[in-house]
């Protein structure tokens, strides 16, 4: 499994199996290593663990290259799988795509001033290269819903290169092992 974690908020993605060219990915949304999901509300008769979602894609895992694509390139991707179950989508050097009021995150952006009027925490993201990641989950995982509706849940992490490196890492080292 590889973990992606930001403070005590964690995605986790790990190989579940490889069945008749299907790829089973289980996806967990964790506060401190604890489920942020409750189990009861999610699909039942399907095999997975507790509080996880499922996704599946067809013949080989595309998340990997398109992880890597990103750390490559520094331009916005998003993986989705075959089935729509899940969507991740990665912005680098932005904190939070699609607001005015958060810029890219640059260095040389920031004028000396600036920099020191700002908190600990937003010069952690000034002196980083980072990522927001962003990992949907469609409704259809849940009970009672019948099928795929773009509408759902989402875990939002802001990471850096290092982080992003060793979840695909670890990712690639999972995935050879099947």
């Amino acid at each position: 499994m590889a973990k992606l974690q930001s403070d005590n908020l964690t995605l986790e993605i790990k190989f579940s199996r490889f069945e008749n060219d299907w790829i089973a990915y289980e996806i967990s949304f964790l506060w401190k290593d604890k489920t942020i999901i409750n189990d009861e509300i999610l699909k039942k008769g399907i095999r997975r663990k507790y509080g996880t979602f499922l996704a599946n894609d067809f013949e080989k895992d595309y998340l990997i290259e398109t992880i890597r694509r990103v750390l490559d390139t520094n331009k916005p991707e998003y993986w989705e799988p075959v089935e729509p179950d899940a969507i991740i989508a990665i912005y680098p050097e932005i904190i939070f795509p699609f607001l005015n009021h958060w810029i890219p995150v640059d260095e040389k952006e920031h004028k000396e001033q600036d920099v020191l009027e700002l908190s600990e925490d937003e010069k952690q993201y000034i002196t980083n290269e980072v990522f927001t990641v962003i990992a949907f989950i469609d409704r259809y995982e849940f009970e009672d819903c019948k099928s795929y509706s773009s509408e759902g849940i989402a875990l939002h992490l802001i990471v850096t290169r290092e982080d992003l490196e060793k979840f695909v890492s670890d990712l690639k080292k999972e995935y050879d092992s099947l």
